[in-house]
């Protein structure tokens, strides 16, 4: 890997949406002490948008831009304060400025997305930090996909792909993710069950050094579905799945009702919690880690964390989103390249 012939790793900040907190949370995180030194940091956006940000935040005079050439990535190591960014110079500064979805700034993300994808494949980079994207506006700009998970599993073939939520101590990963609630069951099925199994001890393992994972897997119905009062699926295909990883070797146990288990993660007895549907998993991730939770996408052949958080074009251009869950998502990817760049060696 090329990495392997860096002093440092590169990371790649994709800018997301133009128009949401994206520019803002990046340009707060890697101005933030917290950061440090441990990773070289490259922002793939658009550098007249990233300077308008810095101007609007006073914080023009303290950071330092750098355009990098897309070619070489020759990173600015000269001052502290150096941010590097990849200038792709697809949306206007005018466009931004009205914080709500568009089609062009829609594209602009998927673009960002792309070339990021494109640099963490041929090794330029070693992995990835993706701010958040409007549905709404990737929609409006022609494009078809629920969600950075998608498009990435989509655009590097990969068979198995798990989202993992992490934050404080507490990991979740998901069977399902953006499906509507009524059609969450049709989506169960042992195969599913047992892969997210699978990829999310592969994951722990190869890319947070947990030797031997303990995976706890949620039911889907109340109380498991309490001998099939509440539903089947528990019998059909959740305890077959379980048993099937157990006799593959993984350390899991199930089925665990979801209003129990994540006390028990807490406390110690899991490092992570396989959950059936959305909320199961988001909802306790966000009470527990909600300025500090990270995205996580296992099963792609390239690192890619993100923020839990959207968008929020609400607040967009006020100067006051919270840079805390970026902020992780960078620290939690530098872990991951290291963690990588080792079990190679």
């Amino acid at each position: 890997m090329k990495s392997e012939n860096r002093e440092k790793n590169i990371i790649g900040i994709t800018m997301g949406d133009p128009c949401g907190i994206g520019p803002e949370v990046i340009l707060k995180a890697l101005s933030s002490q917290e950061i440090g030194s441990a990773a070289d940091f490259i922002i793939i956006g658009c550098y007249n948008v990233l300077r308008d940000v810095a101007d609007n935040l006073s914080m023009g005079k303290k950071l330092q831009l750098s355009r990098l050439d897309s070619t070489s990535l020759n990173i600015d190591s000269d001052s502290i304060n150096s941010i590097n960014v990849l200038d792709l110079d697809n949306v206007s500064v005018q466009d931004t400025i009205s914080h709500k979805p568009l089609p062009g700034c829609g594209r602009a993300s998927v673009e960002y997305i792309m070339k990021g994808l494109t640099l963490a494949k041929d090794g330029g980079i070693d992995a990835i930090v993706t701010a958040p994207i409007s549905k709404e506006a990737v929609k409006m700009a022609g494009f078809e996909f629920a969600g950075h998970t998608e498009l990435l599993q989509d655009k590097t073939a990969a068979e198995d792909v798990v989202m993992l939520m992490a934050g404080n101590g507490l990991r979740v990963s998901f069977v399902t993710t953006h499906l509507a609630v009524k059609d969450v069951s049709g989506f169960i099925n042992r195969e599913s069950v047992f892969s997210t199994i699978q990829t999310t001890s592969t994951g722990l393992k190869n890319l947070f050094g947990i030797a031997d994972p303990k995976i706890a897997v949620c039911g889907l119905n109340p109380h498991c579905g309490d001998g099939d009062r509440f539903g089947t699926e528990e019998r059909d295909a959740i305890i077959p799945a379980i048993k099937r990883a157990q006799k593959s070797g993984i350390d899991c146990i199930g089925p665990l009702s979801s209003d129990t288990v994540f006390n028990k993660t807490l406390n110690g007895e899991f490092d992570v919690v396989v959950v059936q549907f959305h909320d199961q998993g988001t909802i306790p991730i966000k009470m527990h880690a909600f300025d500090s939770g990270v995205n996580i996408t296992l099963g792609i052949p390239i690192i890619r964390t993100s923020p839990t958080h959207g968008t929020a074009f609400d607040i967009a251009g006020k100067g006051c989103a919270g840079p805390g869950s970026m902020i992780e998502a960078m620290k939690t990817a530098v872990m991951m390249a290291e963690k990588q760049k080792h079990s190679f060696v």
